[in-house]
Parts: C-alpha cells; structure tokens; sequence
C-alpha cells in the first residue's frame, strides 16, 4: 500500500484553495492509492473524505481525513485566508509532524504544501529552517533540495543560510551521500555533464575574485568526479542558463540558494516542484510560497500542485 500524504501547509496561505483546485485530480488518484490529508480542519472538505484518527488504520484506497490537535476549536476557527499568525505557524509545523509520524509507522510518498518560515519561526520553533532540513533532522539523513521542471535539474548545495555563511557550509556537505543522490535520482539525465557553479563572480577568475574555486569547490569536483559523475566546472554561473547550457547539462549544482532558483523560477514557472533527495521515498513541494496577499481570493494557480501529484503517481 503506497500512500500518498499531503500537508496543508500554512491555513492562511493558497495551500487550501490549490487543494480544493486539484480535487478531481485527487479524488482520482486515491481510487488506486489511498490519499491522507493533514490538516488544520478550518475549512470543510468534500463528503468523500474519511475522517480519521491519528491511531487509526486506513484501507488501501480512498480519501482521509487527519485533522491535527495542536490548536483548540476557538483557535482553529480564528484562521483566515490572508492573515498568517502563529497560530497558522503552529498548525502547518502540527500537519508535518503528523504527517511524518504517520510515514514513518505506515510508509508512503510525501506531498507538502507551503508554509512560512517566518511564521514557524514565530510561532516558537526557533531552528526551523524549512522543509528540507526538518525532514533530514527527523529523518536522520543528508537532504538535498533539487528544484526539478521539465528543462532544468538544479540543486542548490546549501539553502536557507546567510550568504557570508555559504563558503563554511559548502566545506561540511557529505560528498558521498550528496553523490549517491545525484545518481539515484531518476530525473536526472546522467548521459549529460553535470555543471558545477563558481561561488564568485567569473568563477573567481583564478584567484582575482577569490580564493573559493580552488580551495572548496575544486576537491569537491573531484571527489564526485570519481565517483562516476561528469562534472564540469567551477563554471561562471553568468552564462550557464542560456539555451545552449541549459541543454548541455542534466544537471547544475549551485552554490547557494539564490544562484540556482532565480534561473530555475524565470525558466521553468509554474512547471517546476522542489524534490528533497536523500530520503527512501518521494517528497515534492509545489515551487511557490504561501501567497499570503492572493489568499482567499481565488487566484492561486495550482499547476505545480498539479505537477507534484503527476510526479508522485509517476516517479520521478
């Protein structure tokens, strides 16, 4: 039984107007694999859904129900669409927790919806740096975010850090579990060079601009070079998103956060999800935000909603 688990996200963003957008699409996967909705229960589902408790069991098809109980009744119904709190911080940190819990005594293919750092943050979860680092901590592995569309595969090496912090994280990645991720990752196209970003302008222009090139990135290069993987680089970052690099490489490693989803959110748009690597199952987020300001007005688009219930169904 290979469930498919969807949190909500935070309740005063569009993750619930995407949902609902989506729900034939839904109610049609779930007649072949069960679907468990984690929740908040500020707004009311469709009647094809079963309500169910945290202990409950759940069969091996259909639609469920998992409201979280962090928040009391007068709690829940102060939310709305468009005025994130910490209490919207607190409900979308319960629906992961519950909803890890439940993969982790039952199994199945992750799907998180947005929520806000600020407002996890805000609520008291003070080291809370995102998705992708919750699950590596609750899972005790080395993550990897790869923002995956249809023409790019980029994997920012480090992600929610300070940029003066960038050149200490880069030299405390585990290279092994960052190259066994690479090359299990059925969206990437190994047949092609994988093109790894300079951290300085101009890839540090031997030195001139910096010292990073050789003393972080070039071992790392080699490291993941003898480990099968064609990797070309340190390659300035400036011009490897035009046409000619974007079909020259399966894959490009960016130094930080910025230097990858900027390109990445230009090119691919609405046809791009965030794929966490390094964990025994799939995990997709759609690649936008909360979108407080449009919540509850019903302009949210769902399309990579959408793209993150094909690439669970299909995996990749």
């Amino acid at each position: 039984m290979n469930r498919i688990l969807i949190t909500e996200g935070d309740p005063c963003g569009i993750s619930p107007e995407i949902f609902l957008k989506s729900f034939s699409l839904v109610k049609k996967i779930s007649k072949t694999r069960p679907i468990l909705y984690f929740h908040s229960g500020w707004f009311p589902l469709p009647n094809d859904f079963i309500n169910v408790t945290s202990s409950e069991e759940v069969g091996s098809t259909g639609l469920y129900s998992i409201v979280h109980d962090i928040l009391t009744k007068r709690e829940t119904a102060s939310l709305k669409p468009g005025k994130p709190s910490a209490l919207s911080g607190i409900s979308a940190l319960a629906a992961l927790a519950l909803a890890i819990d439940f993969q982790k005594r039952g199994g199945g293919d992750l799907i998180t919806l947005p929520l806000s750092k600020e407002w996890v943050i805000g609520s008291g979860a003070s080291t809370f740096r995102g998705h992708t680092e919750y699950l590596a901590e609750a899972y005790g592995k080395n993550t990897y975010m790869l923002m995956s569309g249809k023409d790019l595969q980029i994997l920012p090496l480090t992600t929610h850090v300070p940029l003066v912090k960038v050149p200490e994280y880069l030299k405390q990645i585990d290279l092994p579990s960052l190259a066994d991720a690479i090359l299990t990752c059925k969206k990437i196209d190994l047949e092609k060079p994988v093109a790894f970003l300079g951290l300085n302008p101009h890839a540090g222009e031997g030195g001139k601009v910096g010292t990073e090139e050789s003393g972080i990135l070039e071992p790392m290069i080699q490291f993941l070079k003898k480990k099968g993987l064609k990797v070309e680089g340190p390659l300035s970052a400036d011009s490897m998103f035009g046409e000619s690099a974007r079909k020259k490489y399966g894959l490009h490693l960016a130094c930080y956060h910025d230097q990858g989803l900027i390109p990445f959110k230009m090119w691919e748009g609405k046809n791009g999800v965030n794929v966490t690597l390094g964990l025994s199952f799939v995990r997709v987020s759609p690649d936008h935000g909360t979108a407080f300001d449009i919540a509850g007005k019903g302009l949210a688009d769902s399309a990579s909603f959408v793209e993150c219930l094909h690439r669970v169904v299909n995996n990749p």
